[in-house]
């Protein structure tokens, strides 16, 4: 009996080594996850000062485009070059998420919350990366207009890199309806997303503090 008890105790206490062992794994997947939170969120917030700059130059073409004539050619050529070619990438590292769920470690985690809440996380990345690839068609359709209109006068960036200094050399201060309505379409989009990535930084803030719960 004593012999029985002994192994049954050994098949015990190796089996709760082997839990603690998993758990310590998933709360070290879990922190690198909130690692990569801090740099998500510090990515979706440069992207999101990108998109406003974008509609702000859209709405400044949009709202002066009968009226161009009164303006100077290097402030149309600073907001349609601005609004034409504005587009991000929003990267993320899925590495430590997809590991966890190859592991099998995600069913480890206690708060089911957590769990729907990276699914829906990563999920909804990929959502905004094809949105992301909708706006760069649409750069991509206005750049024969910008080539042959725009003119670079120097190498200057705003804070997010993109190459602000030009000026409106078209021959005509009449902007083709086609380009106007290409503009348009654009700068929907932008709001879009913006609406999109603000959602997710809510989403990703209540995120964080459930897994900081988790791995307490």
């Amino acid at each position: 009996m004593v012999i029985v008890v002994g192994i049954s105790l050994s098949f015990y206490v190796e089996k709760q080594n082997a839990i603690a062992y998993k758990d310590e794994l998933k709360n070290q997947s879990l922190s690198r996850i909130l690692k990569n939170i801090e740099v998500d969120t510090k990515d979706a917030n440069f992207n999101l000062e990108a998109h406003r700059e974008a509609i702000e130059a859209s709405d400044w073409v949009l709202d002066r485009k009968d009226r161009l004539l009164a303006y100077s050619r290097d402030s149309i050529g600073y907001h349609l070059g601005l609004a034409m070619t504005i587009a991000t990438l929003f990267v993320d590292n899925q590495e430590e998420y997809r590991g966890l769920q190859n592991s099998g470690l995600i069913e480890l985690i206690e708060n089911e919350e957590v769990v729907v809440r990276l699914q829906n996380k990563y999920s909804a990345h990929s959502f905004y990366k094809e949105i992301e690839k909708i706006i760069i068609k649409y750069s991509t359709r206005l750049s024969d207009y910008g080539l042959e209109n725009l003119r670079y006068n120097s190498n200057k960036t705003t804070p997010q890199g993109y190459f602000y200094d030009r000026t409106y050399t078209g021959t005509s201060f009449k902007i083709p309806s086609k380009i106007i309505e290409l503009l348009k379409e654009k700068k929907n989009f932008h709001g879009f997303y913006i609406d999109r990535i603000q959602s997710r930084v809510v989403s990703d803030s209540i995120l964080k503090t459930l897994i900081e719960k988790e791995i307490q």
